[in-house]
């Protein structure tokens, strides 16, 4: 299973649209998809089609220690998300579950690798959606950086998106007590718009970037009106026919090539 996180530190990038797409797409092509929403935002929850108040057991459930009475095992915690092209697993959260009180843990970072390790043979990919939080990272992020093979990041072609590209090592230098090799594998360049010099020119900058230091600049995903609409039904970007749609089609092969 290779385990994909989705991180940048700024919010409303498109790490959880990119998530909840490419979950779709790997769903679609047959393969056993796992998502981990560990954003406390619950973006990705509800864009798979859990409302706010689902009352299951969530992410938060198995990443408690195992001896403590609340823990709940990962495999009980996973909901089945099936759509007429395709079955996604999900690991849940909910906005009024804070991953805070986990700190009190003694290596709760590693709780999340401990968990995904009993499903290795069970999946083919899992994508973790990771918080975006402009304060230290926080226990989900943590859990999630631990836990992932690859780090990509959605950037959107914003000042304060572009910030967090530059500043995101000197973040991550922080994890590499939990985990060593720990770096960013890709960028993608999220929400472009065509018609905005603004846009277009900061797409440039990425490449350039990623030139730089060795670190490939995925597909750009164009930006479309009907996003909102799409969101509001709990529909993937996929189902509408756009560029969008062959960007993520062709950003999926990326990924999975990482």
């Amino acid at each position: 299973m290779k385990k994909i996180a989705l991180y940048n530190r700024k919010g409303g990038v498109g790490k959880s649209t990119t998530t909840i797409n490419l979950a779709h797409v790997y769903a679609r092509q047959g393969l056993r998809v796992l998502v981990i929403d560990a954003d406390d935002q619950a973006s990705t929850t509800n864009g798979l089609g859990l409302t706010d108040d689902y009352d299951g057991k969530v992410l938060l459930d198995c990443l408690m220690e195992e001896h403590d009475p609340f823990y709940v095992p990962i495999e009980h915690v996973i909901v089945t998300c099936e759509y007429e092209n395709g079955t996604i697993h999900l690991v849940p959260t909910r906005r009024s579950a804070s991953p805070t009180g986990l700190t009190s843990q003694l290596g709760y970072e590693y709780r999340l690798s401990e968990e995904l390790a009993r499903l290795e043979e069970f999946f083919d990919i899992c994508l973790i959606d990771c918080p975006g939080s402009t304060s230290a990272l926080n226990p989900y992020a943590r859990c999630a950086l631990v836990a992932q093979d690859r780090i990509i990041m959605p950037v959107q072609m914003q000042k304060f998106s572009m910030d967090a590209v530059y500043t995101a090592p000197e973040e991550l230098e922080e994890m590499k007590r939990y985990k060593a090799d720990i770096h960013i594998a890709a960028f993608i360049p999220t929400m472009v718009s065509a018609r905005s010099k603004g846009d277009v020119t900061t797409v440039e900058e990425l490449n350039e970037l990623g030139q730089e230091v060795g670190i490939p600049v995925l597909t750009t995903i164009p930006y479309i009106l009907k996003i909102q609409s799409l969101q509001r039904e709990s529909r993937p970007v996929i189902d509408h026919k756009s560029p969008a749609t062959d960007a993520y089609l062709q950003l999926a092969e990326e990924v999975r090539a990482l």
